[in-house]
C-alpha cells in the first residue's frame, strides 16, 4: 500500500465500523519521517496504531497514527 492508499483504508475502516474508535495495521513505509523510526530487535516488525480523535456528525474526520513495534512470537 501507499501512504495514500492506508489513510483511505483508514477511513473506510471507520465509516465501516463506527462503534471502534482505533484498529491496528499493517505499517506502510513512507507515512512515518526516517527519522522516528528506531532499531527493533529480531523477530519484530513496525505496525501502525490509528485511533479516531474526533468525530463530527458522526463522521470521523480526525485521526491519529502512531508507530509501533509487534512480535508474532511470544517466546521473542
Amino acid at each position: 500500500m501507499t501512504v495514500d492508499e492506508a489513510i483511505a483504508a483508514d477511513r473506510r475502516y471507520f465509516d465501516e465500523h463506527p462503534d471502534k474508535q482505533e484498529y491496528i495495521r499493517e505499517f506502510v513505509p513512507g507515512e512515518f519521517e526516517k527519522g522516528e523510526l528506531p532499531e527493533i530487535p529480531q523477530g519484530f516488525q513496525f505496525a501502525t496504531h490509528v485511533a479516531v480523535m474526533l468525530r463530527i456528525d458522526g463522521q470521523p474526520v480526525g485521526r491519529f497514527r502512531r508507530l509501533m513495534m509487534v512480535c508474532d512470537d511470544l517466546t521473542a
